[in-house]
């Protein structure tokens, strides 16, 4: 079924054109990925679909109900969720199957809007859109805000959604799971790609290599033509020269030598006018690539950190306990974790800026750590890019512009001030800064945020080459994928540790079976037993251990049940 006509739409701001001339029939079952860098329109275009903006041309049919999902996340603070959130009934069966689906906690409708994490509006924002049962479901970065568990959920809602699906993200992974076509806006133009997000790399990759091909084509025939239109040339002077001679061999030979003068000039021509012609093909943009290692490489132990049975809580919310980490040179880790989990706290612990509760936390003299996150707030808006990134280096202009080329500050881009930047370009001149200084072990918090595709690319590469360690929180499973080489995890109350990669941590993680799983929840419901057994019985002095034991324990049935 037809669910949206597009036709001859366009949209410009000023002297900037988003999308000119684009037309675009979508039906059911349509799954549609909208890509692009960030300011190319993408919002735009979604808001145009919707109504909520005129075209400067063009129009858009829709024929059928419309749900919608905005990143706007702000919510009045002090407003129960269930008095805001436009629910039919609070007490429909639907509702109630969504938010277990959903894997939000049973208190949520009752909670004040000031205290639900992102995660937690965002699904709220969803069950909102699907429990009134749009055919047309249309979300702009649904992904934000959400942990890798929640992405996972949302992704499978989003694979049995029968209707006509159309998302904005920047996950890769994301988009490979639930887009069966990707629509990219770039330059001015919409291009529509058959398949998912991979299938939408491998054609740009082929377009790429097709574009070299046509223009060193291109260049090699036009270089030809000129070269024959150079012979001409010289040919046409030598006939010059003797047609300029007065002497008795001209005036026997001058009409040949005219005829032939004519020839020349008229051959001259035609190869110009075949050079005019020739289908003139641009230079297709080439990307730098970093070829080069960055980063302090000290000389000193292998061991960086190591933290022995740390504990941590605030109040009565333990975030983990008896757990044991080390850092060693050259590793990069990713730090995984539900939303709330302690990723955040742990970063500010090894950073010296958090107390633990017990345990033992050592930081090697030799290790020099640098923080994405209070970098970002450390740039001088007064500084040009290139100036604020040799204020912390002693790399030489041509590495520091080689680095900021490869983060896609391209020529005249390095002039740019700070103060006009985007967060996302920001974040890069950061990341430039912590690469060229004299750190050995970078920290950094969610560092794609802000950042579209091609930049979450550029960082990955970066980020191979350093020659530092590296720990980092974030929910792009891709971008985890291509840099970590260590994965720690924070689940049921410990730091977990996977030495391996993202795929090997998966796998690990999978081999924990529904038997498996059974018998780990039987065995803790005999341990509750017990505690509720022994609390029955217990002094007051020992409630307290019991009570937080009967918890945790509790806490990690439910955890279990919901898998």
């Amino acid at each position: 079924m037809l669910t949206i006509r597009i036709r001859d739409l366009a949209k410009s701001y000023g002297e900037k054109v988003l999308f000119d001339k684009f037309s675009l029939d979508i039906y059911t079952g349509d799954k549609i990925g909208i890509v692009g860098p960030n300011g190319a329109g993408k919002t735009t275009l979604l808001e145009t679909i919707i109504g909520t903006i005129e075209p400067d041309r063009g129009y858009v049919e829709t024929f059928a109900r419309i749900g919608y999902l905005a990143q706007d996340l702000e919510l009045p603070p002090d407003v129960l969720a269930k008095d805001y959130f436009n629910f039919p009934s609070l007490e429909s069966d639907s509702l109630e199957r969504y938010i277990r689906e959903m894997k939000l906690r049973e208190d949520v409708l009752t909670s004040r809007c000031g205290i639900l994490s992102g995660g937690e509006k965002t699904k709220l924002k969803l069950i909102e859109v699907l429990i009134n049962k749009p055919v047309i479901l249309i979300l702009d970065e649904p992904t934000n805000h959400l942990d890798i568990k929640g992405i996972e959920v949302l992704e499978e809602k989003l694979k049995s959604f029968y209707g006509t699906l159309i998302v904005v993200s920047h996950d890769r992974f994301f988009l490979d799971r639930i887009s069966n076509k990707i629509l990219e806006i770039s330059r001015g133009k919409i291009s529509i790609y058959p398949g998912n997000y991979t299938d939408y790399s491998e054609k740009k990759r082929k377009e790429m290599e097709r574009a070299w091909e046509e223009y060193e084509e291109y260049t090699e025939e036009k270089r030809r033509l000129e070269e024959s239109v150079r012979k001409v040339k010289e040919k046409s002077q030598s006939v010059g020269r003797i047609k300029d001679k007065k002497d008795t061999f001209w005036r026997y030979n001058k009409d040949f030598y005219g005829r032939k003068a004519s020839k020349v000039a008229r051959t001259g021509k035609a190869i110009e006018r075949r050079i005019e012609k020739l289908d003139a093909k641009e230079k297709p943009f080439e990307e730098q690539h970093i070829k080069m290692g960055f980063g302090a490489d000290d000389k000193g132990g292998d061991l960086l950190v190591y933290c022995e049975d740390i504990e941590k809580s605030f109040g009565d919310n333990l975030l983990f306990k008896e757990s044991n980490i080390s850092i060693k040179r050259g590793e990069k880790i990713a730090l995984l974790g539900d939303n709330g989990s302690g990723k955040t706290t742990l970063l500010r612990i090894l950073l010296g800026k958090e107390p633990i509760n017990r345990g033992k936390v050592w930081i090697s003299e030799v290790a020099k750590p640098g923080y994405l996150d209070q970098e970002i707030g450390l740039l001088n808006p007064d500084h040009t890019v290139l100036e604020e990134v040799r204020t912390s280096t002693n790399y030489d202009i041509t590495a520091v512009r080689t680095l900021l080329g490869c983060l896609l500050f391209i020529e005249d881009d390095v002039l740019k001030r700070i103060e006009d930047l985007s967060m996302g370009e920001k974040v890069r001149v950061t990341l430039a800064k912590l690469m060229l200084g004299e750190f050995n072990l970078l920290i950094m918090d969610e560092p794609t945020n802000f950042l579209d595709i091609k930049s979450r690319e550029v960082i990955e590469e970066a980020l191979k080459w350093y020659r530092g360690s590296l720990l980092f929180v974030s929910h792009d499973r891709y971008f985890i994928s291509r840099v970590a080489s260590t994965i720690w995890e924070i689940e049921d109350k410990k730091i977990n540790c996977y030495p391996g990669d993202y795929e090997y941590y998966t796998f690990k993680k999978d081999r924990l079976k529904d038997g498996d799983i059974k018998d780990r929840i039987l065995l803790l419901e005999v341990q509750l037993s017990k505690v509720s057994a022994e609390l029955d019985k217990a002094k007051d002095a020992e409630k307290e251990e019991l009570n937080k034991k009967f918890v945790e324990l509790t806490r990690e049935i439910n955890s279990l049940k919901r898998r």
